[in-house]
C-alpha cells in the first residue's frame, strides 16, 4: 500500500513538472515571439517615414491603406504581411457624455438610429451603462448601471477599445437577460478614436446612421464603392448635397503635415513561429504607439 501511494505521490509530481515544464516553454517561446516583434516595429518606424513619404493628401492616403505590404526573406524563414487602415471610420463611443456627466444628444439620436432596424429590450437601460461607465462621477443613473460597483476592473472613464465595450454589453446582458444586444455588428458602427471622423474612410453602416434621409445605394457609392477619394469637403458635398449641414460636425479630409494615427495590422512569421498584433503609427511625429498583441 505505501508503495502504490509513493508512486502516486511520484506520478503527480512527474506530470507537475511535466505541466509546468509546457507552460514554461509556452511562456519563453511567446516572449521570444514578442521580443523579434518588437525588433521589427522599431525597424518599421524606422523605414515607415521613407514608406510613406508619398503621401501629400487624401488620395495619397487612401493609396496607402488600399495597398498590403509584404516582405519575405530569400530563405521564406521570415515573413512580414502588413495592411494600413484609419482608425476613424466610425462613431467614436466616447462622445455621448463628457466626462462631466453632460450627454451629447445629437450623438444619443444618432446610435438610437440603430435600434430602429435592430431593436433590444432596454435601450434605456443600455445607454444608462454607457453614460456610467464614461463619466467620472459614482452616482447610478439607472438601477445597477455604475458598472463599477459590480466589476471592479471596470474603471469610470473613456472606453478605450472592444474588450472595455464588451464588459458593457455583458453587464446589459446580466440585467435584462436580452442577448439580442449580441446581433448588432458593433464594429461596424463604434469606434473609440477621439475627434470626427476622415470622410474618404467612414464605412457604410456609420454613414448611414448620419445620413438616414440618403438611399443605400448612394451612401454605398460615397463609401464601399467610390474609386477614388475625396479631395476636399467641397467635393464631397457636390456628390451628395445632404453632407452640407453635417459636414463640419462629423468629418475631415486628410491634409499633410496634421496628426493622423494610421491603424497598423501586422503578422510576422519567423522560423515558423508567428505573431499577430496591431500598432498605430502617426504621419505627422512619425512615432508608433498603442502597440497591442493578440
Amino acid at each position: 500500500m505505501m508503495t502504490l501511494i509513493l508512486i502516486t505521490v511520484m506520478m503527480g509530481i512527474v506530470a507537475l513538472m511535466l505541466t509546468q515544464s509546457t507552460q514554461l516553454s509556452k511562456l519563453g517561446n511567446s516572449s521570444f515571439t514578442q521580443s523579434a516583434a518588437l525588433r521589427v516595429i522599431s525597424d518599421l518606424e524606422i523605414q515607415l517615414p521613407t514608406l510613406l513619404n508619398s503621401i501629400t493628401g487624401a488620395e495619397e492616403l487612401d493609396l496607402a491603406m488600399k495597398i498590403p505590404l509584404h516582405l519575405e526573406s530569400k530563405k521564406k524563414d521570415f515573413i512580414l504581411k502588413a495592411s494600413l487602415s484609419s482608425p476613424y471610420n466610425r462613431l467614436n463611443i466616447n462622445s455621448l457624455i463628457s466626462a462631466a456627466g453632460v450627454i451629447n444628444d445629437a450623438q444619443v439620436t444618432l446610435l438610437m438610429r440603430i435600434f430602429t432596424a435592430r431593436p433590444i429590450a432596454d435601450p434605456d437601460i443600455f445607454f444608462k451603462l454607457i453614460f456610467d461607465t464614461i463619466d467620472i462621477d459614482t452616482t447610478e443613473r439607472g438601477k445597477d448601471t455604475e458598472i463599477v460597483w459590480s466589476q471592479p476592473d471596470c474603471k469610470n472613464g473613456i472606453i478605450n477599445n472592444e474588450k472595455q465595450f464588451n464588459l458593457i454589453l455583458a453587464r446589459y446582458i446580466e440585467l435584462t437577460r436580452d442577448t439580442t444586444i449580441l446581433s448588432i455588428p458593433w464594429d461596424k458602427y463604434i469606434g473609440y478614436e477621439e475627434g470626427k471622423m476622415d470622410f474618404n474612410a467612414v464605412n457604410t453602416e456609420t454613414l448611414s446612421l448620419i445620413l438616414p434621409t440618403v438611399g443605400a445605394e448612394k451612401i454605398r457609392s460615397l463609401t464601399a464603392y467610390r474609386t477614388k477619394a475625396f479631395a476636399s469637403k467641397d467635393e464631397a458635398i457636390a456628390s451628395e448635397p445632404a453632407l452640407a449641414t453635417v459636414f463640419d460636425n462629423y468629418f475631415f479630409i486628410y491634409k499633410p503635415n496634421t496628426s493622423y494615427a494610421l491603424a497598423c495590422d501586422v503578422v510576422i512569421t519567423e522560423n515558423a513561429q508567428v505573431e499577430h498584433l496591431r500598432f498605430q503609427y502617426n504621419l505627422l511625429d512619425k512615432k508608433v504607439q498603442r502597440i497591442e498583441f493578440l
